[in-house]
Formats: C-alpha cells, structure tokens, sequence
C-alpha cells in the first residue's frame, strides 16, 4: 500500500516525465542557476548529478571521467540519453540513493531538491554516498519565491528558508564553504508565457488562493483572464513581465 509520500513522488515523476520533451524551450531559470553552480564546483572524478532532468554539459571539467544522473522521472532520463549517451542513468529518489557508500566524488543537483518532502535525509544520501573530502553542489527554491504569482491571487507551494536550509548542514558530517541566497529574476512576454514556464519544465502552481478573509479567484472565462492579465502588466519592466525566485546556493565538503 502506498504512502502519502510515495504518492506524491510518483505526481512528481509522471509530471516531469511529461515535460521532459520539451523541458529545454522553458528552462530559463535552470539554465541561469546551472551556470552560478557549475562556477563554484571543483569536482572531482565521479560525478553523481541528482535531479537531472535531461542532462547537463560537464565536460568542461578535465577531472570528471563518470557522470551518474539519477532522477524520479523515467521520461527525463529518456531524454537525457539521447542527448549524453556517455552518462549513466539511474531511475531513483534522491530521498534514498540506490548507490554504495563512499563511491561518488562530487555531487551536483541544480533547483531539484525542493521536491523532497524530506530535505534532511536527502542530504543525509549525500553524505553517505560522497567519498570523504567529497563536495555536495547545490542550489534550491527557497522561501519567498515567486512573489508576483503570490500577488495576483496564485498559491504557490511552500519552500525552504535559509535556516532551515542550514539546519541540515549544521553537524559534524559536513563542513560548509558557501551558503548564499540570491534573488534571480526571469521575464516573460506575457502572463501566459510567465504561467507556462512553471509548466513546461513539469513544476506546477497549485490553485488560485483561499483564505478565510479572501474569496478564491476562479478564472470564469475571457473577462476573468483579461482582468489577471491588466492586473500582472502593472509589474511590467523593460525586459518583460518578471519573475522572481530566491535560490539559495550551497556547496559543503563530506569532513566524515
């Protein structure tokens, strides 16, 4: 019998297996968060990339000879073959690594981890899997995302704060070197280009809002979609209708 959890993973996976075909004409916050991670990491030979979606270039780095992708998402990692055919999928859940102790050299997950419904055992995986000395990479949705969403009437889901963040670093497995939580905007054309980013890589906004003093919004038709749009071109800037994520930065180094 299934778990909550177990039910939510699988959500999880079947939404981004169904995004993963098209996954790379929306991932423009990925693409800017992969490009701040991959300049902070000094990895070394094996490489374990968690969360991969359909894959990432490493071969600037001369010292990775392995790359090991895992992810929830078969499709993602259909894709991902075809795509770097040299690197080794492997279908799992970061939440309890099908991979042996001490084996991997470098870990990197770029906006992946705030899917877990357990943050501190993911990181505890990493630990276990990571060769002494090895380096964990990572960057994250965290707490206050999305606050133009928020503002138009959306819910969207509940991330991490940097304490809480830190919490799971703060014990004598880890020893952390950078810890950093930036804001990183995206802009979009217009709402419905806004809206399918979050779509198109397989993430998702909830519903509209409720709360006890406010009604829920419910898009009725045309004039109900008009009036969201008016309301979000108010937050219109040069670039385009923003977007704004706080991601938080992490590279820590396995001390046992």
């Amino acid at each position: 019998m299934n778990t909550g959890s177990e039910n939510l993973s699988l959500e999880v996976a079947e939404r981004f297996s169904a995004a993963a075909a098209h996954y790379h004409s929306y991932d423009v916050l990925q693409q800017q968060t992969a490009k701040r991670l991959l300049a902070q990491m000094t990895p070394g030979t094996r490489l374990l990339d968690i969360g991969a979606g359909p894959g990432t270039d490493f071969s600037q780095f001369e010292h990775v000879n392995q790359v090991f992708c895992l992810d929830i998402a078969d499709g993602m990692l259909r894709t991902l073959s075809s795509s770097f055919p040299e690197h080794a999928p492997i279908c799992g859940d970061a939440q309890n690594l099908p991979i042996a102790d001490g084996v991997i050299d470098s870990i990197y997950s770029n906006v992946a981890l705030q899917w877990c419904q357990d943050l501190p055992q993911a990181v505890s995986e990493a630990n276990r899997v990571l060769t002494q000395g090895g380096e964990f990479n990572m960057s994250i949705v965290a707490k206050d995302s999305l606050k133009q969403l928020v503002d138009l009437g959306f819910k969207v889901n509940s991330f991490i704060d940097e304490q809480e963040l830190l919490a799971c670093f703060n014990d004598d497995n880890w020893q952390l070197e950078v810890c950093k939580t930036l804001d990183v905007t995206v802009y979009f054309s217009d709402l419905r280009a806004l809206l399918q980013s979050i779509k198109g890589v397989g993430a998702s906004i909830v519903k509209q809002q409720q709360s006890a003093n406010q009604p829920q919004v419910t898009l009725r038709g045309r004039k109900d979609w008009q009036a969201l749009q008016l309301k979000a071109e108010l937050n219109r800037a040069p670039e385009g209708l923003p977007l704004t994520y706080n991601i938080s930065f992490i590279k820590a180094r396995k001390k046992r």
